[in-house]
């Protein structure tokens, strides 16, 4: 029904609304009102079509002549209206520009076009037909449409393997087509190839891309009436010369139908007609149908009233089947007792395990306690007898240095008595000297050296100063070299301190690394094959309950400064596996030999228990509050086995004493803290007895980590931690470099120190040399005069030095005794030592036989509590089952109970009657009413159903045949206006065709008139070339060429006026023409063009429009030259 919209401004407004009223009435009626439909409707009503006449409702009544003189009358007053406006372009619907690449002979063709009146001109193969034939394909038309050619493969340009094609439609105003995705431009692309490939694209005015589909551009162009595939909106070459000049009344007709689509209006009504035909065909058959069965429902009533004397029986099989249904329910409830006697057992027994299991963790915790102190005693007899070790090894070390003293005094005094013995002769020898010099002197006399003497004294005098100051220097040696033995030793500490702080940023760093590279992947701290271990466990489906494991992978640090220390205080508890039963247990050890992957196998219990009495006050951050632990068996396991909720962590070493020395913390166990002199390293600190602290040092876990944290909050604690060891390592560095510095300066005075001193030995040696000279002349001048005075001298120094060794000698004996006292009173001590270091031995061997008691005493404590707890587990799980049974029965009784309560409400059950008894008088009774039921040929039920549905089924085909009739009446009648309408819609676009043909003939003082036979389907033309009335009308056939021309061109305008499209387009009109008719027939076109309001026309013509003026509505696009590559042709013989 489409194009009969398309023309729906044609008629009259009383008409139109009319129109509209019914077509969506059919609407309503068919289940089409969508609103695409309706946004369609809404936007025809706009100006798309003309709104020419006004029709009368009586049109019908009137002849034709009357009807035309009124549509002149309305004619004339139209074209005075027009005249008086001045034509405005569409605001949409119309072509802006028209882009060609690879079309035809073009490789690039692009016309812009103006919103009214478009002459194309240019010579053979410039691309004036060409723009037309990519307007008709580009807007979805067919190749064959064009006259072109048969395929679109025919139209790319030779040499090239693809072609585009480029429409742009104006799209502003109210009316515009979706204006918010398109834009104010839609740009219609169409892209084919020799492959026989082809697509649209649909974009909008800034060239997105909106829809590739063909029915979004068909709807657009049905949106804007572009009626392409209409042979009067495009008229190609070579329609345009069939039409203008060889087309026959038969032909005309055609063209006049086919454009007004008064033909294609037709055919959709004569094929409305026949449906209608076929349907009330199919009516006396439903007639004949509805008799059988109305006939089928009253035997299937008859049948129904004979079933009803039956309900005697009935009622006793349903009373039987109520009986049925409740004694079945009685034997459930009977079961469900039964459940409810075991299930109160089975608390008795729970309650006893629960005592049991009490009773055992308390005798374990009492072990435990008991075990802890014997294993702190042992400790602490381990710390005293250790200060005495050391005290005893300092006293030996003491009384060694001792006896190696009495040795040096014991070689001294020998030495001194061999001095004295030497000393003794030469005395003896000297006074015999001095005897004997006494007599010589006697005999000779002497007197000139007492002036060498005296110089010699002085000479003497400045030796002894020259060494004095020798002395003192080199005393100030061991001072220099006792302050660079410090240096160095400070020296090589920082070194030391160095190497271990840059060992330390090696192991960060690597850390580090290993936390960028296994970010997320904490398998790689497990043992080899523990994927494979995983993978094998939950493969397996033999566990009565999959294991927990690794406990690693259960754990979440929440503190990463935490990692290292926690790392080494659970040590291989992390590797573990937890069960919860020995065949589980044994299973799991199997799989762990299959894959080659050992790990701990632990059996726990899924028991609760209340932990949270035993934990320390809120301000304190213990283990199990800085972990996240996914499986209450791994928080039960560590519970027990590490008692992580006692465990209280303070990262001040400091801090952690003072809490822990001020008062014993409640519920606290043990503390841990951060050993600052080394990364991860800790200390822990636990009570001993009598409430004593005692401390051991943990060491830094150096391998991966196995619990799972926030990497990045690791990675950066990691960085912040590396960044300080670089900081404490570049002021070591620092202190390095002042220490270095110290030693060189050290070495440098011990290197003046040694100049010096070798200079000072210079002047001693030659102060000594001076002496000796002096000495020797004087020995050569008086040899005799000082002899004896030297020998007396000698004697006075040989007794001198004997003196001196006598005192030595006294001094080393007095020496040696009191080194003997002091070896004495060490070995006492020593001993006294022993003593007390084989009590403290004593000691440690009562202590750890006491620990290895209450060690064996707390695994056979542990061994029943686990047993207690596995019994309990065992008997939880029993009660879970008889729970479970017991949910399940009652769940039976209920589900009984329902199925039962929805047969009837309870009945008793007679005494003596069970299931099986009821079962067979039940069979007994259905089956004597089965056999009633047969001689009826069927149950109540199904007759009642049988009944009700033949009932139903006659009824809906009564139903549906009176819709049916309805609706075949409701689509005659309108098909019967749409006829009537469609009538007047033919008569008034007649009657304006003529009107138009005879005014347009006068415009060049032509008369005549359009002759159409509806009937016959004839339209011809009747042409006087003059106004005289006497002369008759020639048929176009008499005319001469440019006369029948300028007349078909007047035909054309007149049907174009009664067309709806917005778009015209004519190729090659005016080829055929004289100069004077064509001059008319432009400007007759031209006029009539621009009193087409909101109409586009595209005309081409190769001829020169230098006549013409190119004002505001009139655009002349003028098109290249083409370029063939012609040449000169060279003849022979020329």
């Amino acid at each position: 029904m489409a194009p009969m919209k398309r023309h729906r401004g044609l008629l009259d407004g009383g008409e139109e609304e009319g129109l509209e009223e019914e077509e969506e009435e059919d609407e309503e009626n068919t289940g089409v009102g969508s609103e695409r439909s309706s946004l369609r409707k809404d936007n025809r009503k706009k100006a798309r079509l003309s709104q020419n006449s006004q029709e009368e409702s009586g049109s019908e009544d009137i002849t034709d002549e009357e009807f035309e003189k009124i549509r002149a009358t309305q004619f004339d007053a139209e074209q005075r209206e027009k005249q008086q406006k001045e034509n405005e372009p569409a605001e949409n619907g119309i072509i802006e520009s028209i882009t060609c690449t690879n079309f035809m002979c073009h490789p690039y063709l692009e016309v812009t076009l103006g919103p009214l009146i478009n002459f194309i001109i240019g010579h053979n193969g410039s691309g004036k037909s060409a723009v037309l034939t990519a307007l008709t394909l580009c807007l979805g038309g067919k190749a064959s449409a064009t006259n072109r050619g048969g395929n679109l493969k025919s139209f790319i340009k030779e040499g090239q393997e693809s072609s585009t094609l480029a429409v742009k439609l104006k799209n502003k105003g109210g009316s515009a087509y979706q204006p918010e995705v398109y834009g104010d431009s839609i740009i219609v692309e169409r892209h084919f190839s020799k492959a026989g490939t082809s697509g649209f694209k649909l974009k909008s005015s800034s060239g997105r891309l909106i829809s590739n589909r063909k029915g979004d551009l068909e709807e657009i162009c049905d949106y804007f009436a572009l009626q392409l595939d209409n042979p009067m909106s495009v008229l190609t070459q070579d329609m345009a010369r069939q039409f203008l000049n060889n087309s026959s009344p038969h032909e005309k007709y055609k063209f006049f139908v086919k454009g007004t689509q008064l033909e294609q209006l037709d055919q959709d009504y004569n094929l409305i007609e026949e449906n209608l035909d076929k349907l009330e065909n199919g009516f006396s058959d439903l007639r004949n149908d509805i008799e059988n069965l109305a006939q089928n429902a009253q035997k299937a009533q008859e049948l129904l009233n004979m079933s009803e004397k039956q309900d005697t029986l009935r009622h006793k099989v349903r009373r039987l089947g109520q009986q049925m249904a409740w004694v079945q329910v009685e034997e459930q409830e009977r079961n469900l007792e039964s459940y409810n006697n075991d299930l109160r057992k089975a608390d008795d027994t729970l309650s006893a395990a629960e005592r049991k299991v009490a009773d055992t963790t308390d005798a374990f915790e009492k072990i435990h306690n008991s075990y802890e102190q014997a294993n702190q005693a042992v400790r602490e007899v381990r710390n005293e007898a250790k200060p005495l070790k050391e005290e005893k090894d300092q006293a030996k070390q003491e009384f060694d240095k001792v006896k190696d003293e009495a040795k040096e005094v014991h070689a001294e005094q020998r030495r001194i008595r061999e001095y004295l013995y030497a000393s003794e002769r030469s005395i003896k020898n000297a006074n015999h000297d001095i005897e004997e010099e006494h007599r010589r002197l006697e005999k000779a006399n002497g007197g000139s050296h007492t002036r060498r003497l005296a110089d010699l004294d002085v000479r003497k005098s400045n030796v002894c100063k020259e060494n004095e100051q020798l002395e003192e220097h080199i005393s100030g040696l061991p001072i220099l070299k006792d302050k660079k033995k410090r240096a160095d030793e400070d020296l090589e500490k920082m070194k030391d301190l160095g190497k271990s702080k840059r060992d330390e940023v090696d192991e960060c760093e690597l850390r580090m690394r290993n936390l960028m590279r296994d970010r997320g992947q904490q398998q790689r701290g497990y043992p080899p094959n523990m994927s494979q271990l995983m993978n094998a466990i939950r493969q397996d489906e033999g566990f009565q309950q999959i294991p927990v494991g690794p406990i690693g992978d259960y754990l979440r640090l929440l503190k990463p400064v935490w990692s290292s220390i926690l790392e080494r205080t659970f040590g291989g508890m992390l590797n573990s596996f937890i069960v919860t039963s020995k065949q589980d247990q044994t299973r799991l050890s199997g799989i762990m030999q299959r894959v080659r992957c050992s790990s701990p196998i632990l059996i726990g219990n899924n028991h609760l228990f209340d932990f949270t009495s035993k934990e320390p006050d809120e301000e304190f951050a213990t283990i199990l509050r800085v972990l996240e632990i996914e499986s209450d068996l791994v928080v039960r396991q560590l519970i027990i086995s590490q008692g992580i909720e006692q465990a209280i962590l303070i990262e001040d070493r400091k801090e952690a004493t003072d809490r822990m020395d001020a008062a014993r913390l409640r519920n606290v166990k043990q503390c841990f803290s951060i050993n600052p002199a080394k990364v991860g390293a800790g200390v822990r600190t636990t009570y001993g007895w009598g409430g004593t602290l005692s401390s051991t040092y943990v060491e830094p876990y150096q391998g991966l980590s196995r619990m799972r944290t926030d990497d990045e909050l690791q990675i950066r604690y990691q960085q912040d931690t590396l960044q300080r060891l670089k900081n404490e390592y570049r002021d070591l560095e620092q202190q390095q470099q002042e220490l270095q510095r110290a030693v060189e300066t050290c070495k440098r005075a011990i290197a003046n120190h040694d100049k010096k001193s070798f200079d000072l030995r210079i002047v001693v040696q030659r102060a000594e040399t001076e002496v000796e000279e002096l000495q020797d002349a004087l020995d050569k001048d008086a040899v005799e005069e000082g002899r004896l005075d030297a020998l007396k001298e000698g004697l006075k120094d040989l007794n001198d030095e004997k003196a001196v060794q006598e005192s030595s000698y006294e001094e080393s004996v007095n020496a040696k005794d009191r080194l003997s006292e002091t070896m004495k009173k060490f070995t006492e001590q020593m001993r006294a030592m022993d003593d007390r270091i084989a009590e403290a031995e004593v000691k440690i061997r009562k202590a750890e036989g006491k620990a290895n008691r209450l060690s064996e005493q707390r695994d056979a404590a542990l061994q029943e509590k686990n047993a207690a707890i596995q019994l309990l587990a065992d008997a939880k799980e029993d009660r879970r089952e008889l729970e479970s049974a017991q949910e399940d029965v009652m769940a039976r009784v209920a589900d009984f109970k329902e199925r039962a309560s929805r047969v009837s409400s309870r009945i008793p059950i007679p005494e003596g009657e069970t299931g099986v008894t009821l079962e067979k008088r039940l069979e007994r009774a259905i089956a004597d009413l089965k056999a009633s039921e047969d001689q009826l040929g069927g149950n109540k039920q199904k007759i009642t159903e049988d009944c009700a549905k033949a009932k139903l089924i006659h009824k809906n085909a009564s139903d549906q045949f009176q819709s049916e009739e309805r609706l075949s009446q409701l689509l005659k009648k309108t098909l019967f206006n749409r006829r009537r309408r469609w009538k007047i819609f033919q008569r008034s676009i007649t009657a304006r065709a003529r009107i138009q043909f005879n005014w347009l003939l006068s415009e060049r003082g032509f008369r005549g008139r359009l002759t159409v036979a509806h009937r016959q389907r004839l339209l011809d033309l009747d042409v006087q070339p003059d106004q005289t009335q006497d002369g008759k009308g020639r048929k176009t056939k008499t005319l001469s060429g440019g006369e029948k021309s300028f007349s078909t061109i007047c035909l054309l305008l007149s049907l174009w006026e009664a067309m709806g499209t917005p778009i015209r387009c004519l190729d090659e009109f005016d080829v055929f023409m004289d100069t004077v008719n064509r001059e008319v027939s432009m400007g007759m076109m031209i006029v009539a063009a621009k009193r087409s309001a909101g109409r586009q026309f595209i005309l081409i013509t190769p001829q020169s429009m230098s006549k013409v003026n190119a004002d505001g509505d009139v655009k002349i696009i003028k098109m290249s030259d083409p370029e063939r590559g012609q040449t000169t042709i060279s003849f022979p013989g020329a």
